[in-house]
């Protein structure tokens, strides 16, 4: 259900991007350092989720980063 939902948002304008897609902006140098930013701040919200336990917490969000091309952005 996750990976469906996050698929989905790959593809989604997203308010943070501009109103442009991921996929939209990673075209952009800018636009990779705004995506990474992005993911990082979905990925330390899963972070904070772990002590709820749950399928959130456990979430490997790597797919998404190698799917956008931008895995050397991952730090």
């Amino acid at each position: 259900m996750l990976e469906r939902h996050y698929r989905q948002v790959l593809d989604e304008p997203v308010p943070a991007l501009g109103d442009m897609t991921p996929r939209q902006a990673v075209q952009t140098a800018s636009g990779r350092k705004k995506v990474a930013i992005w993911l990082k701040d979905i990925e330390n919200t899963t972070v904070r989720a772990q002590g709820s336990g749950g399928a959130m917490a456990a979430y490997d969000f790597g797919w998404m980063w190698r799917e956008l091309g931008i895995i050397g952005l991952r730090k």
